[in-house]
């Protein structure tokens, strides 16, 4: 296969592809620590996926993918907003609430705000539910971009839920993931 990128010609050879649940890239080298039962939570900008690791196997038959990402909570921050204080609030102060838990405005606004994210999340743990995530018989490992959101506006037990906010996690782990072929016998070439 050829393409051309800046103006320079580039020949590819897929030699083999390798498919894994979203999410599982991010905790491959961790995977001795999923003992018993463990549900791994992506949240992402459009989605949220959903997996479940039972003694450090995924488990195929038992992964989901709701639309229920960060997207969602801003679209839902900026209704309340409007419909409570009748302004428009810059993407930017959602998104710095968000990440932080705070931001320099109106004490009024901010409230808006992280009540809002705060219902979004108790919605995320009911989704959660009615995939089966039960904290007493479980672990719970959330990463992805939306992970700040449980971490800032979340009720959780912080020795059964573990967040993950490295936005290098998942391509780290396909590195991990790559290396382990690799070793294996896998063959990749850069001629």
């Amino acid at each position: 296969m050829g393409f051309t990128f800046r103006g320079k010609t580039y020949q590819v050879e897929i030699a083999g592809v390798d498919v894994f649940p979203q999410g599982f890239a991010a905790v491959a080298s961790q995977i001795r620590d999923f003992q018993g039962v463990n549900m791994l939570c992506d949240i992402g900008n459009g989605t949220m996926n959903i997996m479940f690791i039972n003694d450090r196997k995924p488990a195929a038959d038992r992964m989901f993918t709701e639309k229920y990402g960060t997207h969602q909570c801003m679209l839902a921050v900026r209704e309340n907003v409007m419909r409570t204080h009748h302004a428009t609030v810059d993407d930017s102060i959602i998104n710095r609430v968000l990440r932080f838990g705070t931001a320099d405005i109106q004490a009024d606004y901010l409230n808006t705000i992280q009540e809002t994210a705060a219902g979004y999340v108790r919605e995320i743990f009911r989704i959660l539910r009615e995939h089966e995530y039960n904290p007493a018989l479980m672990r719970l490992y959330v990463l992805g971009g939306g992970s700040c959101l449980i971490r800032n506006f979340g009720e959780y037990d912080a020795d059964r839920v573990t967040i993950n906010d490295d936005i290098c996690a998942t391509a780290k782990g396909y590195e991990y993931l790559c290396e382990i072929a690799l070793r294996k016998g896998g063959v990749v070439r850069a001629d």
